[in-house]
């Protein structure tokens, strides 16, 4: 052996030392299996003094399961996005399942991305994301691989599970409370053009003004939900268009990234202009920015996503499901008061 190297003990050491066959302490290693209580606590006394640590490899080559859930993202620049993944990685393991995540750069290839996750046969993919390459679902359909989307549209069509917010509505809602707030020259402030979240929060946005005899006096869009994409856009429309009396942003970070903007260039919030934030990200709340915006249930939508792809795991026969959460509004400091009439 290898000076300094971790030596692994093996399921034959730990019979050895307890005196039992080794058959006995694989089934004490291997859940749901069959072992008497005194058999067990030999065995487990036996590992603790060995030091042994069940080899999850090579369970997974006899079960067939590794207990691995493949995680895809593509946006590690939006805090949002590091928040969900910490959610959901806390919840996986409290379900006793294992993460791996992969970066879906614009540099990689979507399917080199997916092959990479199979080839350590992952029992399940979630991806973050809210435009889903159309190989993903394919590939996963036909390898019979539990997938799901979260932030995704609920009407994503394709073998694929959905777990998404009420953006459609959400949208709606933003702007009415900026109108209840008396703001009518409101521009927007979206991200990705083709990303499933924009299109919805901006049509209802869209339809909810027109319907007040109202349009947005200027619309901007992010390549990224980032924030210096977010403090490019946002001086573009500040500077262009200085009659702006709100912007509603389709994300936090894009927000906060405006809320930097205007104070570079001398304008006050919510004196000046107002500003609508979408998420509630934990930065929301901080006193530097104290953000008014629309709440996704974030904590809610990652346990739904969890428990669709570990349900479909462990039920294979469970048809394909579409769950949509409302959103609401969390008011803070950004927006001025009501006008009482």
């Amino acid at each position: 052996m290898q000076k300094g190297r971790y030596k692994h003990i093996t399921q034959k050491e730990v019979a050895d030392k307890a005196g039992v066959s080794l058959s006995a302490v694989s089934r004490a290693f291997t859940v749901g299996a069959s072992v008497s209580p005194k058999t067990r606590e030999k065995i487990e006394a036996a590992a603790s003094e060995l030091g042994y640590k069940p080899n999850i490899l090579a369970q997974s080559l006899m079960t067939n399961r590794t207990r691995l859930i493949g995680i895809i993202s593509s946006n590690f620049e939006n805090p949002a996005f590091v928040e969900v993944l910490d959610l959901v990685t806390k919840e996986l393991q409290s379900r006793n399942y294992r993460s791996l995540v992969e970066n879906l750069t614009t540099e990689s290839q979507p399917e080199d991305v997916l092959e990479r996750l199979l080839q350590y046969r992952v029992d399940g993919v979630l991806f973050l994301s809210s435009v889903l390459p159309v190989i993903f679902a394919e590939v996963c359909a036909k390898a019979k691989l539990p997938a799901a989307i979260l932030f995704g549209r609920a009407d994503l069509s394709g073998p694929i599970n959905v777990v998404t917010a009420d953006n459609y509505h959400g949208g709606k809602m933003g702007i009415e409370l900026l109108l209840t707030r008396g703001y009518k020259k409101i521009a927007f402030l979206g991200g990705p053009i083709n990303a499933t979240t924009t299109i919805d929060r901006k049509q209802s946005a869209i339809e909810t003004l027109t319907a007040n005899g109202l349009e947005f006096i200027a619309i901007e869009h992010c390549d990224i939900y980032s924030y210096d994409a977010g403090r490019e856009k946002s001086l573009k429309l500040l500077t262009n268009h200085p009659e702006i009396d709100a912007i509603f942003c389709g994300d936090d970070i894009l927000a906060i990234a405006t809320l930097d903007s205007a104070r570079e260039i001398g304008k006050r919030c919510p004196e000046d202009f107002g500003v609508l934030g979408f998420n509630d990200i934990s930065m929301a709340s901080w006193g530097a920015y104290n953000l008014t915006t629309i709440q996704q249930p974030i904590k809610e939508m990652v346990f739904a996503a969890v428990d669709i792809i570990i349900d479909r795991i462990e039920y294979p026969h469970l048809p394909t499901e579409k769950r949509l959460l409302p959103c609401k509004p969390i008011e803070r400091g950004t927006l001025k008061a009501v006008i009482k009439e």
